[in-house]
């Protein structure tokens, strides 16, 4: 049963919920009917070429290399104006080289759009005609058709990146290296755009880590691909709308843009869901190869690009938004501003809430009760954060590789084949600092008066971490919603300690669910999804502050059901 002090937020924020949705963003129409030249058998013709050319050219391979001298000398035949940055990461511990190819088109402006495909492929693939030959045909192409024509109202980027597979490695470059990236109006990837069993398109706004793709490009992308007679994208359903915020890990180049505040999305094929597994087999796999396209489809694709950059040729303002939003697209209606992120606030105040009635209450009687439940919680925390220190440290000393950003590509052996001597050092470490710390805390520190006391720290702690992730990226909330179930703790003795038990773990219930999703839908590599979570957060790709915030969260429920373990705690709450 929920308690009386939680149901007036939940109803305030069903009630926003229900009251707070707007219409969705109407978009300018400031030019003509769209006559679209794109051509779907040259796009394929180019491909073939393309990977012909140039096989086995994943980052740091001579094909790379060669790549990109091949590509910046095709797009300076088109009459473009040329350069090639060159940089260096470490990946697998040693040095990657990689480069950028940036080509532009002078407008009568000096506002940019930029059109992105990634020239590397994934180690596992030979020719990787659809990842990403199918996008770098397009971006030649549309390269060509563009350059020939009257000087456009806004400059036209088209930049061949690097170390897409790495983690968006050269769209990131181009974005920290750009001297006013404010200047950029919208940045399109095209990546995954050539299969023949591709039925239609989507639309990825994910940014990388943080940020999420503007609705009105997303809805301008709809209008200008409908007024050029082609594939209509299709937005992200709400569901997945929550999910891409909540985790916010690109897969494509338009993530570096999101992330720096820069209208973006990404265009990619529509799988249907009978060819689920022929796309499997066919991606990042010696199969995707120029058999598996198609002319047509490349040609929907390649107009439905064409079809937003000429819409956004047209215009002479555009829109500002910012900020999270969810939308509804059977009602054209969005979710957004003032009432979204008083939802979010309520929801951080249930857990003040919950620890506040305690916390004022042992305020007013005894405020020593405050001293022994917080080092009771600390006594979990600290040996997670030393837990954290330990995967950084088995980086230094060679045990775990060294990323850039992202660990390996999703078929990358390392992903498959944990190091279990990092394994076992990490596990052992992780049980010493807790063993080690619990005994301190028994032996120097005083114990917690009551449970109450412990319960009104932890939930405070709870709210405080959800106060950091309200303010870095509040649809992670999603994370927390399963932890209302330990408002359900009751600190019970004996066989009651059971139920206690099944509650803390249903607190975890979205994250069972995305290790699920993601290791066994998404990657496919089972269990070794823990070994992926393991480099994650060795590489800081979840970074030190977050990391904290996720060891907080963890042991303010570690020290709900550690109260009077072995101490013969009584339930006082």
């Amino acid at each position: 049963m929920i308690r009386r002090p939680l149901i007036i937020p939940v109803l305030l924020s069903l009630l926003l919920f229900t009251a707070g949705c707007r219409p969705g963003p109407e978009i300018p129409i400031e030019t003509a009917a769209l006559a679209l030249q794109f051509s779907g058998d040259r796009a394929y013709a180019d491909v073939a070429d393309f990977v012909g050319r140039f096989p086995n050219r994943d980052s740091g391979q001579p094909n790379n290399a060669a790549a990109a001298a091949w590509l910046l000398e095709s797009m300076q035949t088109r009459g473009l104006a040329c350069s090639r940055d060159d940089w260096e990461v470490i990946n697998y511990s040693r040095p990657l080289p990689l480069r950028n190819v940036v080509c532009e088109r002078p407008g009568r402006s000096t506002g940019q759009i930029v059109l992105v495909a990634h020239f590397d492929q994934s180690p596992d693939t030979i020719e990787g005609a659809d990842n990403d030959g199918s996008g770098m045909a397009i971006l030649l192409q549309l390269a060509e058709i563009f350059a020939r024509e009257e000087t456009p109202a806004h400059t036209l980027v088209f930049l061949a990146a690097d170390g897409e597979e790495y983690g968006m490695l050269g769209s990131r470059r181009y974005v920290q290296t750009h001297v006013e990236p404010g200047r950029i109006i919208a940045a399109i990837s095209l990546d995954n755009l050539g299969k023949g069993f591709y039925d239609g398109l989507d639309l990825d706004p994910r940014g990388q880590f943080r940020g999420y793709g503007p609705l009105w490009l997303l809805r301008l992308s709809q209008t200008a691909a409908a007024a050029g007679g082609v594939w209509v994208p299709r937005i992200p359903g709400v569901v997945d709308q929550i999910l891409g915020q909540a985790v916010p890990i690109s897969f494509m180049d338009e993530g570096p843009f999101v992330a720096a505040g820069i209208p973006a999305f990404g265009l990619a094929g529509h799988v249907p869901a009978a060819f689920a597994e022929r796309h499997w087999e066919t991606y990042h796999s010696p199969e995707d190869r120029i058999e598996v396209l198609s002319a047509p489809v490349l040609e929907q694709s390649g107009r439905a690009a064409e079809a937003a950059v000429r819409w956004l040729l047209g215009m002479t303002s555009f829109p500002l938004e910012t900020g999270p939003y969810l939308y509804f697209a059977e009602s054209d209606q969005v979710l957004r501003g003032w009432p979204l992120w008083t939802i979010f606030v309520v929801f951080v105040g249930l857990f003040f809430l919950g620890g506040a009635r305690s916390a004022v209450w042992l305020a007013a009687t005894e405020s020593r009760a405050w001293w022994p439940a917080v080092a009771h919680l600390l006594s979990f925390w600290l040996p997670l954060l030393a837990a954290i220190l330990l995967l950084y440290g088995l980086v230094e000393v060679g045990m775990m590789d060294k990323y850039h950003l992202y660990p390996a590509t999703p078929r990358d052996e390392p992903l498959f084949e944990p190091r279990w001597g990092a394994v076992i050092i990490w596990l052992a470490g992780l049980a010493a600092f807790l063993w080690g710390s619990r005994r301190l805390a028994g032996r120097y520190l005083p114990r917690p008066d009551s449970f109450a006391s412990v319960r009104a720290a932890a939930l405070t702690t709870i709210g405080l971490a959800g106060l950091y992730v309200l303010l870095t990226n509040p649809f992670s909330l999603l994370f927390m919603v399963p932890l209302l179930f330990w408002f359900l703790i009751g600190g019970r003795t004996g066989r009651g300690r059971g139920l206690d038990a099944l509650f803390f773990l249903l607190g975890g219930l979205v994250v069972y669910v995305l290790f699920y999703f993601f290791g066994f839908v998404i990657l496919r590599n089972n269990l070794a999804v823990l070994w992926y979570l393991m480099m994650m957060f060795s590489i800081r790709m979840i970074g030190f502050p977050t990391a904290a915030a996720i060891a907080a969260i963890l042991a303010a429920g570690l020290a709900i059901m550690g109260y009077g373990v072995g101490t013969g705690g009584e339930n006082s709450g």
